[in-house]
């Protein structure tokens, strides 16, 4: 008999690696408050930035909660993680620290005109923070691709990876757009903070249509 481990006790199971994602999250959450200033400037340009930072922090914390949503989902259908998949899931928690201070630079500095060929403070910011958000999406499309041949698994676990993996292919290629957007146009810039979190909703929704239709109750 080998002294080598099997494939099947490599890794560390996903129910311990929850607490540590969960908690990562929810410190990523917090720091969202961050991109919220302190300092309220007198007269009606004063009112309309704080609302527009009040904005942004919301808009951004429903796309992180999002992410957390279906990167946790991904972690749930794995029960254990191979090195390569405790990489990505590392990575993404990294990135998902730094949004909240991305986000505050954006809203900070995003609101001028800038494209590929005028690399302007503006600029700079929406293309780092929107290839953060970029970023995070593609890894989780990754770790979603990784789980394909990860061994057995349930039927409605298998039909849920599959339409998780499609739905995420959507989103990831509307990022792309977005950020050729960003890149082309001067007149397209911080907007993209809108538009995320409705590219996040999709993706979810396109999850829930699948289900719902194939469902034993939708076929009667």
């Amino acid at each position: 008999m080998s002294g080598r481990p099997s494939p099947n006790h490599r890794g560390l199971r996903s129910q311990e690696v929850l607490p540590l994602f969960d908690a990562v999250f929810a410190v990523g959450f917090t720091l969202l408050a961050s991109s919220v200033p302190e300092q309220l400037v007198m007269g009606i340009h004063g009112i309309g930035s704080l609302l527009l930072a009040i904005a942004s922090f919301l808009l951004n914390g429903v796309a992180v909660l999002l992410y957390w949503f279906k990167l946790r989902r991904l972690l749930v259908i794995a029960r254990r993680l191979n090195p390569f998949q405790m990489v990505l899931g590392f990575a993404s928690m990294l990135t998902i620290v730094v949004l909240p201070k991305l986000s505050a630079l954006a809203l900070i500095y995003g609101g001028g005109s800038g494209n590929l060929n005028a690399w302007t403070p503006s600029q700079e910011v929406n293309v780092v923070f929107l290839g953060a958000l970029f970023l995070f999406d593609g890894l989780c499309l990754l770790f979603a691709l990784s789980l394909r041949g990860h061994g057995p698994r349930a039927s409605h676990t298998h039909q849920e990876l599959t339409t998780a993996i499609k739905a995420q292919a959507i989103g990831f290629a509307a990022l792309v757009s977005l950020g050729a957007m960003e890149l082309l146009f001067s007149w397209f810039n911080n907007q993209y903070v809108l538009l995320v979190p409705l590219v996040l909703l999709l993706e979810e929704l396109l999850v829930a249509r699948s289900f719902s239709r194939s469902s034993p109750l939708a076929r009667r």
